[in-house]
């Protein structure tokens, strides 16, 4: 990809987040809302301390592959939405 590609892309995403920004965090509120996980170890024999644990190797992994920090916010939170669903 051409330096001049690089930059009508970022251009791109800057007008995104300045045009919608509020409408897409707005959005993602309204959906921490629905997907509360409070007690999502409630019905499993997992311990926060395992949890804990798990959490700690996804920062490993996260690292590893150099991932913002926004996909371990959301990797945590899947986690936690899976177990409070199974």
């Amino acid at each position: 990809m051409s330096r001049k590609e690089t930059t009508e892309v970022e251009r791109q995403n800057i007008n995104i987040q300045v045009e919608y920004g509020e409408d897409i965090e707005l959005y993602m509120r309204e959906l921490e809302d629905i997907y509360i996980t409070e007690n999502c170890l409630a019905r499993h024999k997992i311990t926060p301390t395992l949890r804990a644990r798990m959490v700690d190797w996804m920062i490993e992994v996260l690292t590893n592959f150099k991932c913002e920090d926004q996909t371990f916010f959301l990797a945590v939170n899947l986690l936690d939405r899976y177990l409070k669903a199974k």
